[in-house]
């Protein structure tokens, strides 16, 4: 609701052949190539591909491309159908919400005949509302996507149309114009042009390099990745008619974990400091925003293997520290509060205008969330150059606005009041919390703890200004905790009733021990675990069941851990192509598919176990 942060555009290189049968699709994982082969039944042998990537090389360079595998003739007739029609686009009106307008998340395209040749077709747009600052984002197309379409191919030749695209969001927050942007995207198309016929050899190279980093899976000793085929006669007439093939363990594992890499590389790259959106929800309700997944799922799962595409989240927050700022003071706080929604420039999405509202105004531990990721990526790397440069500023605002945001209970205790917490379903049913909020939410109040303590000691390592102020709220804020069992309560007031009544969705209180690593023994880790793993809801298994794992092999629980790792591996996850969801598929879905945070938090586990 309100300004969003993402609009839909059509694809230029969207498209399927029509006078062929389809006999293969495929995603090759390696080459980052969508490929289909087609066969035609009045040329006998002949194959043609149809192939589909966006440069690795070039940025916003997408490609399509058509191959004549094999032949009996010297030429294939083939006809094409482009689903490309910028001109004619359904639009789509978001829902009107309190505190947010009823907007539309398209662009409205014209034709720029007088830029345009007859290689290059250009398509100016313009988002049909305008952002935070009042001010229009523009976006060109410039693609060659075939106005025909007849094809024709020979075996020593093949076609190929180039795409190109820039928006405003190429050229940061300061105001554009619709030119600017249009010049962009033609000096792009030219420089594909000009490497056209080495286009798809250095995509297949960068990705190639790119897979020189993650996590291999080798097949077990006595289990090759497939197994030995089993041939059945059975209707019992003397053939055999039947063929099982039997994938091993090693190798579902390993579709797994590299399908998630996959969608996580292809959604970043190393000259995009824009934040990563977590991809398809269940609802609409995120519209393709930044929030806390990709500081604590996407983040960590690249920092090991890709540091310089985890650094770009960290440089996203960075660059949004001037609105995180904003937002801080129109609620009356120091310091800076990031948007629990948030554009590609850190501005904040949704019906939240400072008066109050839901998660998306009271959902502050994103703020704290954000300074766990600089620790994790600083004692990773070790980076003092960043951690003075990027990480300080990052935690001394955070520190400021926790140090704001507190409220002093007594000389002993300071609390954090009317958040949102991680467990969004605080009220024990399947909706939110109300406009209210509850108190000392745990896992808040830790992040925030962290924040402070974090900003304290990289501020006496570089001698910077430290308020002495952080270091006295981090001892005396609230951390609920049953001393009697030893087990973290999740805020004030919390009681847990009997599954199935009470629900935690998702996690919070072991994000304590893992990622947090705070204020936990091996007794409390259990006795944690042991309280609400199993009233943990079902449908988050993509983002709980990693924690679950991790925290049951930290307690030497392996059946335990496996029984948790089968759940994530398996969870909402959908087709060949190893596609996840938010939630499993039912007739309430209305977001998309395709959700990112499940991906990296497999892989997460995989690492970190």
């Amino acid at each position: 609701c309100g300004n969003v942060g993402k609009a839909r555009l059509p694809s230029p290189i969207g498209g399927s052949i029509t006078t062929g049968q389809l006999i293969a699709s495929g995603l090759h994982f390696q080459k980052a190539l969508f490929t289909r082969r087609y066969q035609f039944d009045d040329q006998i042998g002949s194959i043609v591909e149809h192939r589909v990537y966006i440069s690795q090389t070039l940025k916003s360079v997408m490609v399509l491309e058509f191959t004549l595998i094999s032949s009996t003739s010297k030429f294939v007739t083939f006809s094409y159908a482009s689903t490309f029609d910028p001109l004619n686009q359904t639009h789509n009106p978001e829902t009107t919400c309190t505190g947010g307008g009823g907007v539309e998340i398209d662009v409205e395209f014209t034709f720029n005949s007088n830029l345009s040749t007859s290689s290059m077709y250009v398509y100016e747009g313009v988002l049909l509302s305008r952002d935070d600052h009042n001010r229009y984002v523009y976006v060109t197309i410039c693609t060659q996507q075939p106005n025909e379409s007849i094809q024709t191919l020979t075996m020593s030749s093949s076609i190929q149309f180039v795409s190109t695209l820039a928006s405003s969001i190429d050229f940061g927050p300061d105001p554009i114009d619709q030119i600017t942007v249009t010049l962009e995207a033609i000096n792009r198309f030219d420089e594909a042009l000009t490497k056209r016929n080495d286009l798809l050899n250095e995509h297949v190279q960068a990705w190639k390099n790119l897979w020189k980093s993650g996590i291999d899976i080798e097949p077990m000793e006595n289990q090759p990745f497939v197994l030995p085929r089993i041939i059945f006669d059975t209707d019992k007439d003397g053939e055999n008619d039947t063929v099982i093939t039997t994938f091993s363990r090693a190798l579902d594992i390993a579709q797994h974990v590299n399908s998630s890499m996959y969608y996580l590389l292809s959604s970043s790259r190393d000259d995009w400091p824009h934040g990563m959106s977590p991809g398809g929800l269940a609802s609409q309700s995120y519209s393709g925003l930044m929030f806390f997944d990709m500081d604590w799922y996407m983040m960590p799962a690249l920092l090991p293997f890709y540091p310089s595409r985890a650094a770009n989240i960290l440089r996203y927050r960075y660059n949004s520290l001037d609105e995180s700022n904003k937002i801080a003071r129109i609620f009356g706080y120091n310091g800076s509060m990031f948007a629990w929604t948030a554009s590609y420039l850190g501005r904040p999405e949704g019906c939240c205008d400072g008066k109050g509202g839901w998660e998306l105004c009271i959902e502050q531990h994103i703020t704290g969330d954000v300074a766990v990721a600089v620790q994790m990526y600083y004692y990773a790397t070790k980076d003092n150059l960043w951690l003075e440069n990027i990480g300080w500023p990052l935690l001394r605002d955070i520190a400021k606005f926790w140090s704001s945001r507190v409220t002093k209970t007594n000389d002993t205790t300071y609390s954090i009041e009317k958040v949102m917490p991680v467990d969004e379903w605080c009220d024990n049913v399947q909706t939110k919390c109300g406009d209210i909020g509850i108190n000392n939410a745990i896992q808040t109040n830790a992040v925030a703890i962290v924040s402070l303590q974090l900003a304290k000691q990289v501020g006496d390592m570089f001698k910077f200004d430290v308020d002495p102020e952080w270091d006295i709220i981090a001892k005396k804020l609230k951390i609920n905790f049953n001393y009697t069992t030893q087990t973290h309560i999740q805020w004030d007031n919390a009681s847990l009733t009997p599954s199935p009544h009470n629900y935690v969705c998702p996690e919070d209180v072991l994000y304590l021990t893992y990622p947090m690593n705070f204020n936990v023994t091996p007794e409390i880790i259990r006795n944690d675990a042991e309280t609400y793993i199993s009233i943990t809801c079902q449908e988050n298994a993509g983002m709980t069941a990693p924690i679950h794992t991790i925290v049951w092999l930290m307690l030497n629980e392996p059946l335990k851990a496996e029984r948790e790792f089968n759940r994530s591996l398996q969870a909402c996850t959908y087709g060949e192509f190893h596609v996840r969801n938010e939630v499993d598929i039912h007739a309430d879905i209305i977001g998309g598919h395709g959700f990112k945070t499940p991906n990296n938090g497999s892989n997460k586990r995989l690492f970190s176990s």
